[in-house]
């Protein structure tokens, strides 16, 4: 028997959602990463973190809100692109919008989703 700690029951599909637009999101970030970009995270209308190459600090910012914005910037922290990510929709949709040039950057992300 699983005992709730919380005031109120949570539902699994909820809880099943989240971890699915966790692992796409982390695919995203590590992606990105890879490629050499730095990232900075903006929650909802907040003002962005400051940029960085750790995935623990990018991903412990992420999933706050209803929806963030990851500004990839390049070696240079020159700005180069933008991933919007929405929360609480099927999961698999959670990459909701993303500037085209990060798109080669992005399939693992895609390729995870397309494949739920």
């Amino acid at each position: 028997m699983t005992i709730v700690t919380t005031a109120y029951a949570v539902d699994p599909s909820v809880t099943r959602r989240q971890k699915i637009e966790n692992r796409i999101a982390s695919r995203a970030v590590s992606a990105l990463l890879a490629a050499g970009y730095w990232l900075a995270v903006c929650q909802g209308d907040e003002e962005e973190q400051p940029a960085t190459t750790l995935k623990r600090e990018i991903m412990r910012d992420l999933g706050e809100c209803d929806e963030d914005r990851l500004i990839v910037y390049n070696a240079d922290l020159t700005r180069i692109g933008w991933v919007h990510l929405v929360y609480g929709n099927a999961g698999w949709d959670v990459i909701s919008d993303y500037t085209t040039n990060l798109e080669p950057q992005l399939i693992p992300a895609s390729q995870y989703a397309e494949n739920l």
